[in-house]
């Protein structure tokens, strides 16, 4: 009877601890912009080595792992998404990666795969960060404004970690209005030939 109970209350609290997670990583973003840096700081070499690598604010980079992971290399979701960038296999292979839970490998297959969102969306960012959460295909179909609750939430979190991080923390009158542009997203334009590499973007400056 005490073995039942045990085990009973056990469940209960790997069950809780759960729950506390999950709400603790979505809510990562509403964190101060020091604690994000703090947390992303073991990380860096590889965010910097990704960022110059593919061309990509480093800030977006930060802002995708905040939302994805909070920053636990470990994190694996119920969908099969694994380590910092949370890849699933298929975009972990078509990436290039072996290693789902080595951060270097992680980071690098993500923001290449980011990378290849922006060309694909002509530089948008609010589309690359919707495809990334709900695939290409639905943002070709419904544009930035991918109507799951889902998506829109995972954008909200991706975009508000961002102007903390590229603005370092000021105020929203002063920060990047990354925001504002979310908020008059347009259809998704038509995907853009990748761009030959003496091509500048807007983003090639940080």
């Amino acid at each position: 009877m005490k073995s039942n109970q045990f085990t009973t209350q056990l469940i209960a609290t790997v069950v809780l601890l759960s729950v506390s997670l999950s709400s603790f990583a979505g809510s990562c973003d509403q964190q101060h912009v020091n604690v994000l840096r703090q947390k992303a700081a073991v990380y860096n070499d590889a965010i910097t080595t990704s960022a110059i690598k593919y061309r990509i604010n480093p800030a977006l980079i930060t802002a995708i792992i905040t939302a994805e992971s909070c920053f636990r290399n470990d994190s694996r979701s119920h969908k099969g998404a694994g380590g910092l960038m949370q890849l699933i296999p298929a975009t972990a292979k078509r990436f290039g990666v072996s290693d789902r839970f080595d951060p270097a490998e992680n980071i690098d297959g993500g923001t290449r795969y980011l990378r290849w969102l922006l060309n694909r969306y002509g530089g948008s960012i609010p589309h690359a960060i919707a495809a990334y959460n709900a695939g290409e295909g639905r943002v070709d179909q419904y544009g930035a404004a991918v109507p799951f609750e889902e998506t829109a939430t995972y954008s909200r979190r991706v975009l508000n970690a961002y102007s903390k991080l590229a603005s370092n923390g000021r105020n929203k009158a002063q920060a990047k209005p990354v925001l504002a542009s979310y908020q008059q997203i347009q259809p998704a334009p038509k995907p853009a030939p990748v761009q030959k590499a003496h091509e500048s973007w807007p983003w090639d400056e940080f």
